[in-house]
């Protein structure tokens, strides 16, 4: 819930000493809400939001305070809404006017909702939380969270893969190129308890997004190694740097986790960052507009040094996961059938044979018999492709409305000339298929068959064949592939 707008005296007396929350229950921190959150402010983020959010909730965070600090909030809002819905939204959405103001937003946040997590974490939308093998930010606090009171995960800048312009379809899947290893800043994984809000508000100027050792506070913190973080800011960034550089520690804390950055995202990032804004916290963005030609492609030869598919591989295989929602499987192969001429050995039908039987390629599922052959002995339906081609998958839809037992056998022949067949399916007493329900015959060949003309046959004496729909898929042959499976060895001329 929003906290609220009409404050007692007893709440304003407690403003910059505690949790309003905790305030109201007399120092007593109530049980939280959640375990993992993020704390987020974002700015000409509309674009990207979603994926952001889609991401981290899928590595295990169970909600975001998110501070809009557009001018007007509206894209960001409307970009947001579904993540707003719900009795157990997965986002709380405020507008924060003040252009800059970033701790002054995370501030909000620990007097108003901090008492709701146990972990939280505060992070831009350019940044996103990468742990190779786990994909589950609670295996981070279950590893280190008995002995420490907060995680560091080192920045990995991910640079613009050579991109002039940002694409359009989202950051993971787009930037694969990142810097050799781990970069100096930090982001933190603590409990709440660690991250003061009475500290914050009296020492306004530290950085506590990046650390917290600064507030003064005892603190028991770690890297990704385990290794204690006390001293790592001290001379910033040159003590750093050295602790990076030795015993490969770069490479290993990628390894191990790390924030992945997404800073400079195209050529045109460099103007954008300036004309964002760089008001309040974010002041220092002008060292961007002051980069000559060689600083930056110095920037880009450091931030695209090496290829790591990790993150992009892990949002292809999320959002891959599509295809398990299909009710109809489809096929990598092109669909050769749709369409093309077709006849059989006879028709109960209106029309012709040919009629009839083209209407078991017209690429609509029915789940009725679409072509069906008259009473007879061994009935049959063929169909031709046009052109010699490799066939590496066929799909029979049955009839849904009854005696579907009928194609319990069936053979499957094809052929270059329709005088000498090849029968690659020979089903006898087969169990019971569908079709439009999702259920349909399915054969499947990776190497493939070489044929034009395919031919189904129903064995038996006084029988019929029906179906809704025969799918057949493959590509064109190819002389050059044919010959070398004949003779790999030889050379064509």
């Amino acid at each position: 819930m929003p906290p609220s707008k009409t404050p007692n005296a007893q709440d304003l007396a407690s403003f910059g000493k505690l949790p309003l929350a905790v305030a109201r229950n007399k120092g007593i921190w109530p049980q939280p809400r959640y375990q993992h959150v993020l704390v987020a402010c974002a700015r000409w983020e509309a674009d990207s939001v979603v994926e952001w959010l889609t991401y981290h909730r899928s590595i295990g965070f169970d909600h975001v305070y998110l501070y809009c600090n557009d001018d007007e909030p509206a894209a960001l809002y409307e970009a947001v809404l579904p993540f707003l819905q719900g009795a157990s939204p997965f986002v709380t959405f405020h507008h924060y006017r003040f252009q800059g103001e970033q701790l002054q937003m995370y501030r909000h946040f620990l007097r108003h909702y901090a008492h709701e997590t146990k972990w939280l974490m505060f992070l831009d939308l350019d940044e996103f939380v990468c742990l190779p093998g786990s994909d589950d930010i609670a295996s981070v606090s279950a590893r280190f969270g008995a002995d420490h009171d907060a995680i560091y995960l080192n920045w990995c800048g991910y640079g613009h893969s050579g991109h002039s312009k940002r694409p359009s379809n989202g950051i993971l899947r787009n930037y694969t190129k990142r810097e050799i290893g781990a970069s100096p800043f930090t982001k933190i994984l603590a409990k709440t308890g660690a991250v003061s809000y009475r500290l914050s508000f009296d020492n306004p100027l530290v950085a506590i997004h990046h650390d917290l050792f600064a507030l003064g506070a005892p603190l028991r913190a770690c890297n990704m190694l385990g290794e204690s973080m006390e001293g790592y800011y001290d001379n910033f960034p040159d003590n750093a740097w050295a602790f990076l550089n030795a015993d490969n520690r770069r490479v290993r804390l990628v390894e191990a986790g790390y924030i992945a950055h997404f800073n400079i995202r195209s050529e045109q990032d460099f103007a954008r960052r300036i004309e964002r804004g760089c008001k309040g916290d974010f002041g220092a963005q002008t060292h961007w507009r002051d980069r000559n030609a060689e600083e930056r492609q110095a920037y880009h030869n450091d931030t695209n040094a090496v290829t790591d598919p990790y993150l992009s591989v892990y949002w292809k295989s999320l959002v891959g996961q599509s295809n398990e929602t299909t009710l109809i499987p489809g096929s990598i192969w092109p669909l050769l059938s749709v369409g093309k001429r077709a006849t059989q050995s006879s028709t109960l039908h209106d029309g012709s044979r040919d009629e009839d039987a083209c209407r078991a390629v017209s690429g609509r599922l029915t789940g009725r018999p679409q072509h069906h052959t008259a009473l007879s002995d061994n009935p049959w339906w063929m169909v031709d492709l046009g052109a010699l081609s490799h066939i590496h998958e066929i799909m029979i839809f049955n009839r849904l409305d009854g005696v579907m037992e009928r194609l319990s056998s069936f053979r499957i022949e094809v052929s270059h000339d329709r005088f000498f067949w090849n029968t690659i399916i020979d089903r006898q007493n087969g169990r019971v298929f569908g079709g439009l329900d999702g259920t349909p015959f399915h054969w499947r060949d990776e190497a493939g068959v070489l044929g034009r003309f395919v031919r189904v046959t129903v064995p038996g004496i006084q029988v019929y064949l029906q179906t809704d729909q025969i799918e057949i898929y493959g590509r064109p042959f190819s002389l050059v592939e044919f010959e070398k499976q004949r003779a790999p060895n030889a050379v064509l001329t």
